[in-house]
């Protein structure tokens, strides 16, 4: 590499990049530069694709391609988070505009539009509200970002000029303190002089530090109670005595922040939890999404690579280590995982202009980790990953990019054709079997429509240019394909740009040695494209060219063939295939006998077959049961050649009656060979108990499964045994009782959105159930697994959790959890006081109308106005007085105000007709979760 000549390039671009106008793009193209500097325009567009490559580097894919730095281009226009690929113009423009508009603190939090949204959202909130803000206790696993939250809000509140430019943010780490109190108030609030022995002068405090600012405590749980309860004058009035001076007051204007990593509930003074208003949950690690994963790793890669002043790259085996491993300590335990890898992978080689990070240089448990799964050690570790490419590695995950990338790669490498049929037929047998055996494969339905399609135009072909009809099997893997490429095609869409050229050479080599097969192809791929509209492109097409050769491919035909006869679809088909595949000839052929199939229509069709078989003098049957006496009446007059049957067949059968043909034996003892070695054997499993289980399906997706799965999880009793599994709702709409999980749970009940009517298991719907409507029902059912105690608990609880779930969505500032059972006390009160029984359905809305009540009192104080005020004085002053003494302690935790007004509005909803006493709109039972 001449590096000289590589500066000169790089500097250029660097320089012109400074000086970036939208109008003036030309400059930034291969051919300018090389004309600038008189150098091959293919040598400077080569370091220009590696500057690329290793993600320093925008590239704009337009005709010419345009390189930006991306490094400069960012910090000129005062944006984060550009990407390092454009497809146009346009689009690059588009990014512009989302990311300029977007330059909060908060912007740099991998998650913040995720699962961070509603946290940051809390955040923002209590930071900005007025005066000095509300405090804030931030809860979550070691590891999970606590005191970068904590900063990032701090941040937040500078960028915003609601936080001086001199206002600090000092941490204070609890733990340090835990075991000495006296420290902690000396350093917080400062000492006078003579305070204690060795205090020699004044000494301000942390509290003082912080004026202005913002005072993070950190493991706020460590502090012992007296130093908890030292907090509660500051958050109450914001004045404080120093230590040793009890007479002087002494104020500073300091927004508070907690973290801790335990319950609250368990381990602060409920007088300090009344205190704060917003509780910020943290998700774990494994909470959060795979894309919000990848981003991570790439932001901490990208941080060490400044760290070292060097680009490091990751293998692919690494990365997916990296990627799917499950960390206890969260992100932090992922940034120092990736630390230690960065660090063993630099001193290996100092002097490298770059560091590559393998396998061996994870630590050891992340090695263990990855060579456990089966899954991961599928990955290359010599193929490496810049940083860049980390965020988008989604193509990687599908196997039709990994079959054509591997395909792509034995054109390039295979020195003969029979060496790249040999190999690529290989490659293809194991996606194949992906096709058949991968849970993600599309539903059976979906499936037989495909399979009926492919097989009418391959018919249709056939016939026209006289080629080889395809089995049963050979059809549905076509189908597969299909169904695969329409998912994930896309994925391609990259290597056939790539490597467009080799893809059209080959595809030109396999038309001239299989010229009619390729027309009959190119007619099959046009009609499936029109019929299913997808557009298989040029690699959709070689890969149908290569299925073809592969269906078609000489096998060595055996002096005694043999048809496998047997019910079912694609039964017969498939045990011959494998066999012909196992064994590596042409022995097997097979007809498929739909279950209602008469014997006379296969026996038409065997005869058909038997009239194609030139010079054969014998032919072996293979029948499943029940067919061995009907076929024997009907073959007894075939003439001129010797037909042996043999019943059950098997695939193990299969292989050793072909393996007896290929050694020369003659049909008589292969008969007798075969039923002596096939010997039947027994097993007994015994009939475990099943584990008792509750089903929870929607027709809409298993998205909404999984919420209702929370829900009965979080409200069922803990000692309940009662397992809560979350089940694709059309598996058992299909399939019914036979559905695995039948076999594996004693399914109690299905609780859903839609009633798969499966016979024998009881369904309440999602509605029912919170609205408590067929209570008797659901009672009689959890009778025999929860005690009367524990299905008042169940009930209560789910109301509860439902509710809380509503009012993730409404609430800012206020904690749902905490609000929810202030609300619960206000609601057990009101119906002890009036003696009456509240409507499960009239509790849902109570709950939402209450919690957001509070809210909206403490941000907002007007007082709405009620048109029926006298009539409720007159009248209903029981009801005035009973809702009053239940909001009292609320009043008194929020230092809020109950208006009268509010009291009416609360008075009407609970005397208003059932059908109106719902507080959230729902249009259908899947909207439940999505208010």
């Amino acid at each position: 590499m001449d590096v000289l000549t590589r500066d000169k390039i790089i500097n250029t671009i660097i320089k012109r990049t400074d000086d970036f106008q939208w109008d003036n793009l030309n400059v930034f193209t291969a051919q300018f530069i090389a004309e600038e500097l008189s150098v091959s325009r293919n040598l400077v567009s080569q370091y220009l694709n590696e500057y690329h490559r290793e993600g320093k580097l925008i590239k704009i894919n337009t005709r010419p391609v345009i390189y930006l730095d991306r490094e400069t281009l960012s910090k000129n226009m005062n944006i984060v988070g550009l990407s390092s690929g454009y497809e146009s113009i346009e689009d690059m423009k588009h990014d512009f505009l989302n990311l300029s508009q977007e330059k909060s603190s908060f912007a740099k939090l991998v998650g913040y539009k995720g699962s961070l949204k509603q946290c940051v959202k809390q955040c923002k909130a209590a930071i900005t509200y007025p005066r000095l803000g509300l405090p804030i206790l931030i809860q979550g696993q070691t590891g999970t970002g606590k005191s970068y939250m904590a900063q990032l809000t701090y941040d937040y509140g500078v960028e915003k000029g609601i936080i001086p430019q001199t206002g600090k943010f000092i941490n204070v780490n609890c733990a340090e303190y835990a075991n000495n109190p006296e420290l902690f108030l000396t350093n917080l609030f400062g000492f006078k002089k003579g305070a204690y022995t060795g205090a020699e002068k004044d000494k301000s405090g942390l509290m003082n530090l912080a004026d202005g600012g913002v005072l993070f405590f950190d493991e706020i749980h460590a502090l012992k109670p007296e130093c908890q309860e030292k907090i509660f004058l500051f958050m109450d009035k914001g004045i404080y005595h120093m230590v040793g001076d009890n007479e002087t007051w002494y104020s500073a204007k300091v927004r508070l922040i907690f973290a801790t990593t335990e319950e609250p509930q368990k381990v602060l003074l409920k007088t300090l939890l009344r205190r704060i208003p917003i509780v910020v949950q943290l998700p774990s690690l494994l909470e959060r999404s795979v894309q919000e994963k990848r981003e991570l790793i790439h932001d901490l890669v990208h941080q060490e690579e400044v760290k070292i002043n060097k680009s490091v790259l990751v293998s692919e085996l690494a990365y997916y280590t990296l990627l799917n491993h499950t960390y206890i300590g969260n992100v932090g335990e992922l940034s120092n995982s990736l630390k230690a890898s960065v660090a063993n992978a630099f001193i290996r080689d100092t002097d490298a202009p770059q560091v590559e990070i393998h396998m061996y240089d994870l630590p050891d448990f992340l090695i263990k980790s990855g060579i456990a799964s089966t899954e991961i050690m599928r990955y290359d570790d010599n193929k490496m990953i810049y940083a860049e490419a980390m965020i988008k590695q989604e193509y990687f995950e599908t196997m039709i990019y990994s079959f054509n990338e591997k395909l792509i790669d034995l054109i390039n490498s295979c020195a003969t054709w029979n060496e790249l049929n040999k190999k690529s037929f290989e490659l293809l047998e194991k996606y194949s079997d992906y096709l058949f055996y991968n849970n993600s494969n599309p539903k059976p339905n979906s499936t037989d429509v495909t399979t009926n399609i492919v097989e009418n135009i391959y018919q249709i072909t056939a016939q026209k240019y006289n080629i080889e009809k395809l089995s049963n099997s050979e059809v549905l893997t076509i189908a597969k394909f299909i169904q695969d490429y329409a998912s994930h095609g896309n994925s391609c869409f990259l290597l056939s740009k790539k490597y467009h050229t080799e893809i059209q050479n080959l595809i030109t080599e396999i038309k001239s040695k299989f010229p009619i097969n390729s027309e009959a192809i190119s007619n099959i791929v046009r009609l499936i494209q029109d019929t299913l509209n997808v557009d298989l492109g040029s690699i959709g097409y070689l890969d149908l060219l290569i299925y073809m050769i592969y269906f078609n491919r000489d096998m060595e035909v055996t002096h005694i063939p043999v048809i496998i006869i047997a019910h079912g679809f694609n039964i017969a088909s498939g045990i011959a295939d494998v066999a012909n595949q196992l064994l590596k000839r042409k022995i097997f052929d097979a007809i498929d006998m739909p279950i209602e199939s008469e014997v006379d229509v296969i026996i038409r069709k065997l005869s058909a077959y038997l009239k194609c078989l030139d010079s054969c003098e014998e032919i072996l049957l293979m029948v499943d049961m029940g067919s061995l006496e009907e076929i024997y009446k009907y073959v007894d007059n075939i003439k001129n050649v010797n037909i042996g049957i043999l019943n059950n067949v098997t695939t193990k059968l299969a292989l050793d009656i072909g393996s007896m043909i290929i050694q020369g034996y003659e049909l008589e003892k292969i008969l007798k060979e075969a039923v002596r070695i096939n010997k039947h054997r027994y097993l007994i499993v015994r009939n475990r108990k099943k584990a008792n289980a509750i089903l929870s399906i929607c027709q809409s997706g298993f998205g909404t499964a999984e919420k209702i799965k929370k829900l009965l999880k979080n409200s069922l009793p803990k000692k309940s045994g009662i397992q809560i599994i979350s089940y694709e709702y059309d598996s058992i709409e299909m399939m019914g009782n036979k559905t695995p999980v039948f076999d594996k749970y004693n399914i109690i009940l299905m609780v859903g959105t839609t009633n798969p009517n499966i016979t024998g298991i009881d369904y309440i719907s999602l509605e029912e159930l919170i609205e408590q409507k067929n209570i008797e029902k659901i009672s009689q059912l959890l009778s025999n697994y929860l005690n009367f105690d524990e299905i008042v608990e169940f009930n209560e609880n789910l109301l509860r959790n439902f509710s809380m779930e509503n009012l993730l969505n409404y609430l800012t500032i206020l904690n749902p959890e905490k609000i929810l059972q202030n609300v619960e006390d206000i609601i057990k009160q009101i119906e002890d006081k009036l003696n009456m029984k509240i409507k499960s359905s009239t509790k849902v809305g109570l709950y939402l109308h209450i919690s957001c009540l509070i809210e909206r009192l403490i941000i907002d104080k007007t007082v709405v106005s009620y048109d029926k005020l006298d009539i409720l004085e007159r009248d209903h002053q029981d009801f005035i007085k009973a809702v009053k003494e239940a909001f009292k302690s609320l009043e008194i935790m929020y230092n809020v105000k109950i208006p009268l007004s509010e009291i009416g509005y609360l008075f009407e909803y609970l005397n208003k007709d059932s059908v109106d006493t719902i507080e959230i709109s729902v249009e259908s039972e899947e909207d439940l979760f999505d208010n």
